[in-house]
């Protein structure tokens, strides 16, 4: 019993303060954003979606964003492995959530559990306890007066006084002569 009441405490602040999981920091995300295209000179014609390679000096034949070929070499890599960057990072996030719902699942077993023990160990003190009390009860019944028995000579003792009071009312009132 008293061992219970030792180990409970420490077994309560060892699932508090010493945690099962650790969970790592999250990766920042880079992102490479373009200049916008330059407006439109007045009369030019539009000319959708071109690709118009050009040499050093060489006039542009239409405005827009002129890229280098590391630069376009970079947006085709950021284009085609954009699903696979996508798919990485869902994965990523779904394996956090799921490790911070196992954490927070495997700290309400713990709390669970402590708190059973807790509530068995409370129980078990009580069923301890009641066959001490019920025999202390018996003790005090077997030990206090009969109730019936006083109350019996307690009725008794009043009609004998209030006869004897009755007889020497009546004898007094005699002898004075009334």
């Amino acid at each position: 019993m008293m061992y219970r009441r030792i180990i409970a405490p420490i077994l309560i602040a060892t699932n508090l303060f010493i945690s099962p999981m650790a969970f790592a920091q999250t990766a920042p995300t880079v992102t490479t954003t373009l200049p916008s295209a330059p407006e439109k000179l007045p009369g030019e014609p539009d000319v959708g979606a071109a690709i118009s390679p050009l040499k050093k000096l060489q006039i542009a034949p239409f405005t827009g964003v002129l890229l280098s070929p590391e630069a376009t070499a970079q947006l085709i890599v950021q284009i085609t492995t954009f699903p696979q960057v996508i798919k990485i990072q869902v994965d990523h996030q779904a394996a956090v959530d799921k490790a911070q719902c196992d954490f927070s699942l495997a700290e309400q077993k713990n709390t669970l559990e402590t708190d059973k023990k807790i509530l068995q160990a409370q129980v078990d003190a009580s069923n301890k306890i009641i066959p001490v009390l019920t025999e202390q009860v018996k003790k005090l019944e077997d030990s206090r007066p009969n109730t019936t028995l006083w109350f019996g000579l307690g009725a008794a003792a009043g009609v004998v006084v209030t006869v004897l009071l009755t007889l020497a009312i009546a004898y007094a009132g005699h002898a004075a002569g009334l």
